[in-house]
């Protein structure tokens, strides 16, 4: 499952509460360029690397998706991605739109949501709260109106304007996502097989 939202608009929030709620899913760890920010912690948030050390990743063939985002590179390692998925759990990635079409080419069957807030003035106020300074305000909101443009590429769109009820509406998405028959044609072969093996009657 892909998480996409314009800068602001909470959705490593809600990754954060997602996986406190819901066990099926793990955190994909992404990498990037840019400082760490207070609080985060290396190989739990992001991988910080350099920008040598991420240039050496994307020549060798290392990363599923990157981007250059606000000057600074993020790249999602495949090895985190398999890693997720031979646990057989559900890896999760909060990235951008550009990173979501680039997964959706390699992985076709992954579940790609775009996360909205509420309004413009909530958008502003989550990036002045986290200590924006008043540029870099200017240069997400003009980031955000062009992500918005392909938010109808997405399989689903959340508001996020209360976090429990966005959490709960991108769980939801992963049941009825979980019961796809597409999903679970394994399931339909082996009762087909043991139809045709054996008489019930």
């Amino acid at each position: 499952m892909v998480i996409s939202a314009p800068s602001g608009g909470g959705k490593t929030v809600v990754r954060s509460a997602l996986m406190k709620l819901d066990k099926r899913f793990a955190f994909s760890v992404t990498c990037t360029t840019r400082p760490k920010r207070p609080g985060e912690a290396d190989g739990k948030d992001y991988y910080f690397v350099t920008a040598e050390q991420f240039a050496k990743l994307r020549k060798e063939g290392k990363l599923l998706e990157w981007a250059l985002v606000h000057g600074n590179y993020y790249g999602t390692p495949v090895k985190s991605v398999l890693d997720v998925l031979g646990k057989g759990r559900i890896p999760l990635m909060t990235i951008d739109v550009k990173g979501a079409r680039s997964v959706k080419k390699i992985f076709p069957e992954a579940v790609t949501v775009f996360l909205l807030p509420p309004d413009l003035k909530t958008l502003v106020q989550r990036l002045r709260g986290r200590g924006e300074a008043p540029e870099n305000v200017s240069v997400r909101l003009e980031t955000a109106r062009s992500e918005i443009k392909v938010a109808s590429s997405f399989d689903y769109l959340v508001i996020n304007d209360k976090l429990p009820e966005a959490v709960r509406e991108v769980a939801a998405i992963a049941d009825l996502e979980t019961h796809k028959t597409g999903r679970n044609l394994e399931k339909v072969k082996a009762f087909g097989e043991q139809l045709s093996k054996k008489r019930v009657f």
